[in-house]
């Protein structure tokens, strides 16, 4: 069980997921934790240093403090901050080393490094289907001790700037890549004709964003579109990605952190799933759309498909078209 706070000189730590979409799932248990204290104790959030740009957007009025490469450097800091106790999130060694020096170390059950923690309850599952990623964090934190609560995302900032590049008129904000693999990834053939059609139909500048991973992936989509288009993958920040998502007229992208993103902001997004399961990694709130075109071996969960690709071949880009146009409607 978590320690009651016993002094507002030593702080209790979450140590945050590794990657945006998780994160953003992650939101929830935060605000939960954040109300059990209640003031009686400071909250600090330790995540990756890539997202660090974001915190306070995404956690505003909360320490983050951002990993080193080495994680007992950390850990060096929480034994000087008199941290109480640490509930870490990820599954992964190198958090439970992170966070060595706290007395009380929670995490899931991994076999692996539950010598390292002091409580493992193992992760939530159900016979009846998959338990979505938000639940599973709030259930550590109730198994932990903690209030019962649900998986709604806290309220987006009422308005960012607009980016200084952006259009006047109204723009699609098209994400292609996905970090976890080409099965996530949908066909750029498809994707530029969704963009034909919504270019038509609504008058929407398409602009491509992206990571310096998604270059390809954005190129790709330029090449098949075959007009001009803005193409700005690997130039923005994740702050900068933020601010372009908050002022598009519709997101169109994959099951990645960006659709995640949109969900946070409440901005309407359209959100293709390949190879991953919806039940489990679905965004939040009521403002994205999800697509996919469910086959007998999905949800694989492989990064790379090793027949056809089907669950992606499959999806039509006049089904995506019309979840596209059902959300612009509706919006």
């Amino acid at each position: 069980m978590i320690p009651a706070p016993t002094s507002t000189e030593k702080p209790h730590l979450l140590r945050l997921p590794n990657w945006l979409g998780d994160l953003i799932l992650a939101l929830p248990a935060v605000h939960l934790y954040q109300r059990w204290l209640n003031g009686r104790a400071p909250l600090l959030l330790v995540g990756p240093h890539s997202l660090a740009p974001l915190a306070p957007l995404l956690l505003p009025d909360l320490e983050y403090l951002p990993t080193r490469i080495c994680p007992f450097a950390i850990s060096a800091t929480l034994r000087k901050r008199q941290v109480a106790s640490a509930v870490l999130f990820p599954n992964s060694i190198r958090t439970a080393l992170e966070t060595f020096s706290v007395p009380y170390r929670a995490g899931f059950y991994e076999k692996l490094r539950n010598p390292l923690l002091t409580d493992h309850p193992p992760r939530r599952t159900s016979p009846f289907g998959y338990v979505h990623v938000a639940d599973q964090y709030l259930g550590l934190l109730e198994d932990l001790g903690l209030p019962k609560a649900k998986a709604v995302l806290p309220s987006s900032p009422s308005t960012l700037p607009k980016p200084k590049d952006a259009p006047a008129q109204p723009y699609l904000a098209i994400l292609p890549g996905a970090a976890y693999g080409p099965a996530k990834r949908w066909d750029p053939s498809s994707f530029a004709s969704v963009i034909r059609d919504l270019q038509k139909s609504h008058s929407l500048t398409p602009v491509l964003l992206g990571g310096p991973g998604d270059v390809n992936d954005c190129r790709a989509v330029s090449e098949a579109l075959g007009s001009p288009i803005t193409d700005l993958s690997g130039t923005t920040t994740t702050l900068d990605l933020a601010h372009w998502l908050a002022h598009a007229r519709l997101i169109l992208c994959h099951d990645s952190g960006p659709m995640h993103l949109a969900a946070f902001l409440g901005k309407p997004a359209v959100a293709i799933f390949g190879s991953t399961e919806p039940a489990w990694t679905h965004p939040l709130g009521s403002s994205v759309t999800v697509v996919r075109h469910k086959v007998s071996c999905s949800p694989c969960f492989l990064k790379k498909c090793p027949i056809d690709r089907r669950c992606l071949i499959r999806l039509t880009p006049e089904e995506v078209l019309t979840a596209c146009n059902l959300r612009l409607a509706t919006t």
